[in-house]
């Protein structure tokens, strides 16, 4: 083992043990760019179960923690062939240690190379805030480019009137689910290939199907074990902000500054008209607002277009940029991908 002594950077698997300085350390590592935001978890290693293997790693220095990094292993369907794929995420940086941020990511990308190197992986990727320069700048340094832009749309939680066309399913089986990704594999890249995630996500009773003629949603519900902060935004945003709590409050849910956010993220959303698809957003804000939501998140590859004109004017969009380094060509080309529920 190697001699943990201050200056030596030490690279191990972290433990339960190691929980509470980790949590510490995501709350005060804002995700930055234009708009920062913060984690709020209980369980650093809860996004674990969602992947098929999966670990942390540590780097630390003299028994303190420096940084971390998440490791989660899937087969993914790409160009309609199933491919093994390593998703890294939650890279994480101690503010105390920020000046030292080059040496530790040296060394806990050695350990991960000497690690996974020899394993029969096709590909990693990563998801980054568009305009996080700095994790962009890690990421190519390990040898990732962007392969695609999933467009996030944050949408406060509006007060809407019952929609009673709209049918919501809260106990969803994973057939059901599988059934409706399933379309997605002749034309669509990062489905799951594999059934974990949404094993938990049925057995804990995350998920809900909301259904209309013509359209339906997949929804999941993070809050309390992903809820996030927003601690830093632009002055326009951050003047509307203010704004709006004042004048929309009592039919707006407007999300203040450093409060726990709990929100509902819709994974899959399809649907064969405008009307329809409209309808189902309508009557997600409804059921959200009487869950004490403050936001719903709606995704989409920005190749596909925007999706303004089907959640509304009232949303903020949040560019993150799917990121790839392939180990075996994988053959993925221009096709749009689908938001893995992992991300």
């Amino acid at each position: 083992m190697e001699d943990k002594k201050a200056g030596n950077i030490h690279v191990r698997f972290a433990t339960i043990d190691d929980n509470e300085k980790l949590l510490k350390i995501e709350r005060e590592s804002a995700q930055e760019g234009s708009i920062w935001l913060v984690a709020f978890r209980e369980d650093f290693f809860g996004r674990l179960k969602y992947f098929e293997e999966g670990f942390i790693m540590i780097a630390e220095d003299a028994y303190d923690i420096i940084g971390c990094i998440g490791v989660g292993i899937d087969n993914l369907i790409v160009n309609g062939e199933i491919k093994k794929a390593i998703y890294l995420f939650g890279l994480r940086t101690n503010p105390q240690y920020r000046l030292k941020v080059a040496r530790w990511l040296k060394s806990i990308i050695q350990e991960l190379q000497n690690l996974l190197g020899p394993t029969d992986f096709d590909f990693g990727y990563a998801s980054v805030k568009a305009d996080n320069i700095a994790s962009k700048k890690i990421l190519e340094h390990m040898g990732f480019s962007t392969t695609a832009t999933l467009d996030f749309y944050a949408c406060p939680v509006r007060k809407t009137s019952q929609e009673k066309s709209v049918f919501v399913e809260r106990e969803v089986d994973l057939e059901t689910i599988l059934d409706l990704y399933k379309p997605l594999e002749k034309d669509h890249d990062l489905l799951l290939q594999g059934t974990k995630a949404f094993e938990v996500m049925v057995t804990e009773r995350r998920l809900r199907l909301f259904k209309t003629e013509g359209a339906f949603a997949l929804v999941l519900d993070t809050s309390g074990e992903q809820d996030f902060g927003i601690t830093r935004l632009p002055k326009g945003l951050r003047a509307f902000q203010l704004l709006a709590q004042g004048t929309l409050s009592p039919l707006v849910r407007i999300p203040r500054m450093n409060e726990r956010l709990r929100s509902w993220d819709v994974l899959h959303f399809g649907w064969d008209d405008i009307r329809s698809a409209r309808r189902i957003v309508s009557k997600i804000h409804r059921c959200a607002w009487e869950e004490g939501i403050t936001l719903i998140n709606f995704s989409r590859d920005r190749s596909l277009g925007s999706m303004k004109g089907t959640v509304g004017p009232l949303s903020f969009r949040i560019p993150f940029e799917i990121m790839i380094y392939e180990k075996n060509s994988i053959n993925r080309g221009i096709r749009p991908i689908i938001r893995t529920p992992t991300i």
